[in-house]
C-alpha cells in the first residue's frame, strides 16, 4: 500500500514536468527584436506568454516564470494588455512565430527574464 501511494505521489509531480518544453527548440545563434502592441497576455506558471503583432502575424513570446518576473519588477500592473512592447529572444527553430525572450522594455522600463 505504501509503494502504492508513494508511486501515484511520484507520477502527480512527473507529469507537469513532462508537460514542459525545453528551450532547445529555440535558436539562440539568431536573436530579434519585437515590438509593438499587447494583443493577449496569460501570466501564468510554468511561464508568462503575450502576443504581439509582427510584420503582420501574430508572434508569441515566452516569458518567464511570474516569481521571476515580479521579482525583477515585470508585474502584472506593468505587463498588460495593450501597451507597447519591445522583447529581444531567440526564435523557434522550425519557424513558428514564437521568440523565448530574454529581456523586455515597457514604457521605457527594462527587465531581464533570464
Amino acid at each position: 500500500m505504501r509503494f502504492a501511494a508513494t508511486a501515484a505521489a511520484m507520477l502527480t509531480l512527473a507529469v507537469p514536468a513532462a508537460a514542459h518544453h525545453g528551450w532547445g527548440s529555440y535558436n539562440a545563434e539568431t536573436p530579434m527584436t519585437i515590438e509593438g502592441s499587447i494583443d493577449a497576455l496569460s501570466l501564468q506558471n510554468p511561464h508568462g506568454e503575450m502576443t504581439v503583432a509582427h510584420e503582420g502575424a501574430p508572434w508569441l513570446i515566452t516569458l518567464a516564470p511570474l516569481s521571476r518576473m515580479n521579482a525583477r519588477g515585470a508585474t502584472a500592473e506593468i505587463v498588460q494588455d495593450g501597451r507597447t512592447v519591445k522583447a529581444y529572444g531567440y526564435p523557434k527553430r522550425d519557424g513558428t512565430p514564437e521568440i523565448r525572450a530574454e529581456w523586455i522594455e515597457i514604457d521605457g522600463q527594462h527587465f531581464e527574464l533570464r
